[in-house]
């Protein structure tokens, strides 16, 4: 599974499993999906399908970590028996201060969203992607299409008026020697 998947992998099943006591053999969103999912937060509430993890919201699974000032997880109850389930969670939202930490790349902003049904993962919100402690992209808006693993950074401003200010931003670093 690429560590993109497992974004989707973390929202999806690490969130509802510390909630909803599913076994660790469903999480998947670390590369080694056999480690146990901790979760902890200042408060967990759940009502008819909705699961909302508040303060200082902070989950893991090995090396892979999200935080976040709160997280809401939706899910329908196809069972008829009043609780949403694992395996049918619909959409998860991080919202205040996001990170999604793996010790090569970390992702930041004001809010995380994953969406079932369109199988991709928003983060808004004065976005920095930081990859391998070199590379950097920063925008307002990061999708990842978890489907056909292609992803898309937006600014919140276009053209050459906007200068710099509000514009996708790209550094690359040379990690060649030059020996």
């Amino acid at each position: 599974m690429s560590k993109h998947t497992l974004i989707a992998r973390l929202f999806a099943s690490s969130m509802t499993l510390a909630l909803l006591n599913i076994t660790p053999a469903h999480a998947q969103f670390s590369t080694n999906s056999n480690e146990p999912v901790t979760g902890s937060a200042d408060d967990a509430d759940y009502q008819a399908g909705l699961t909302v993890l508040s303060g200082q919201v902070d989950v893991r699974q090995g090396s892979t970590r999200v935080l976040a000032d709160v997280m809401k997880i939706h899910s329908q109850d196809n069972t008829g028996s009043g609780q949403g389930t694992f395996n049918n969670v619909d959409r998860i939202e991080a919202l205040g201060n996001f990170y999604f930490l793996t010790p090569d790349q970390e992702v930041r902003g004001q809010q995380g969203i994953y969406e079932r049904k369109t199988d991709t993962f928003t983060v808004s919100g004065d976005v920095i992607l930081v990859q391998n402690d070199s590379n950097i992209v920063t925008g307002e808006t990061l999708t990842y299409n978890l489907s056909d693993n292609s992803a898309r950074v937006a600014g919140s401003c276009k053209g050459r008026r906007c200068g710099s200010n509000g514009r996708v931003s790209i550094l690359i670093k040379n990690t060649r020697s030059t020996s």
